[in-house]
């Protein structure tokens, strides 16, 4: 009799396994990892469900838009300040061109480089993105060029 009630226990556990699985594919959701930081600087990852479009250029505006919502936690630091709109953006040939509004140079704490936040934002759209070859940054129209840092601080704070 013992035996039966497991055995009945394991197949309603698959049915709901086979349930979710199929839920998943058929609702278009995809899984993202987001990067952010700690306020005392330690990285920390959180994942989230977004939906799937057939467009590349809309999945990674969407993932942008989250990216700028910033971190669901409060203990988590955002990479570019609250407020921040995303004023234009464009996926073309495997590069990125996303245009920020003025107050994504406003420091999001004291302490924090200006530059950390865009960074952040180039390396989480490289790793859920592979065939993101390069990531352009724009503030009003003007580029931030991640390269310049780069030369300055070394190649190690930008990946």
């Amino acid at each position: 009799m013992v035996f039966f009630k497991q055995i009945r226990r394991l197949v309603y556990l698959a049915a709901l396994a086979v349930f979710a699985f199929f839920e998943l594919f058929h609702s278009g959701m995809v899984r993202r990892t987001f990067e952010f930081c700690t306020y005392g600087g330690d990285p920390v990852v959180e994942d989230r469900m977004l939906h799937r479009s057939s467009s590349a250029e809309l999945n990674i505006k969407q993932y942008v838009e989250e990216l700028i919502l910033g971190p669901v936690s409060v203990d988590f630091a955002p990479l570019i300040t609250k407020g921040t709109k995303l004023r234009s953006f464009m996926y073309r040939d495997g590069a990125v061109y996303a245009d920020f509004s003025g107050d994504a140079v406003l420091p999001v704490h004291s302490g924090q480089p200006l530059f950390d936040g865009f960074l952040g934002l180039n390396r989480n759209i490289r790793r859920n993105f592979h065939a993101v070859s390069d990531v352009r940054l724009f503030v009003n129209g003007n580029e931030v060029f991640l390269e310049e840092f780069e030369k300055i601080f070394g190649p190690d704070r930008r990946n």
